[in-house]
């Protein structure tokens, strides 16, 4: 029930800020997916990346007034990582270090971008900003012996904040604006419920490609 409340409020927050935007200035809606290459930092395990999708709607809002864009949007965004916990999984009959923990999340960033003005139909430019995540589903599938899925949700944290830094360039073909991002996101707050601000927070790199509407 909070995820749901939680998931309306954000909706009609961008709701509101796609009306009062077209209303002052310049909107965009547009779509994006690409691919994360996603890890769990600052815990006590060395572990490897998970090889996920990111995929979702963005939202581009652009005035006159500040020498700087914005975007938000709405992502399906497959986190976590792989690697061996020293701990030991029991299900049943099977036992095996924990493998790959499968954390799916609904993402919502807010980026500010600056554009480098230049000729031709490349229009580079930075972004930075927080994101807001809402966790969606969370297992750890075994990694020997017979594999098995556990649900893992009552250990991981509902919500999550973190901060985006990347880059990307828009293309103008055919009279429409595609655009490439390779973004860096890095959780502030731990993934897990019971650990400290020293415990594991995600490590996301994102390559993304998509287009304006």
């Amino acid at each position: 029930m909070k995820f749901k409340k939680t998931l309306f409020f954000l909706l009609a927050f961008l709701l509101g800020f796609s009306i009062t935007a077209s209303a002052q200035s310049s909107i965009g809606l547009g779509l994006r997916t690409g691919v994360n290459l996603a890890n769990l930092s600052g815990g006590p395990y060395d572990l490897d990346s998970r090889t996920g999708l990111l995929a979702g709607a963005v939202l581009e809002y652009q005035t006159d007034a500040i020498p700087l864009e914005f975007e938000t949007g709405l992502f399906y965004s497959q986190k976590g990582a792989e690697g061996q916990y020293k701990d030991t999984i029991i299900k049943g009959a099977y036992e095996g270090n924990a493998g790959t923990f499968k954390l799916d999340y609904i993402e919502i960033p807010v980026l500010a971008k600056y554009r480098f003005q230049m000729e031709g139909s490349l229009s580079p430019y930075l972004m930075a900003g927080p994101y807001l995540e809402l966790n969606i589903g969370s297992e750890v599938k075994a990694s020997k012996n017979v594999a098995y899925l556990e649900d893992i949700s009552d250990e991981i944290r509902s919500t999550g904040f973190g901060v985006i830094l990347g880059a990307g360039s828009d293309l103008q073909l055919n009279g429409r604006r595609f655009n490439l991002q390779a973004r860096y996101g890095l959780g502030i707050t731990p993934v897990f419920e019971e650990r400290s601000d020293e415990g594991e927070k995600h490590s996301v790199i994102s390559l993304t490609a998509g287009f304006r509407f």
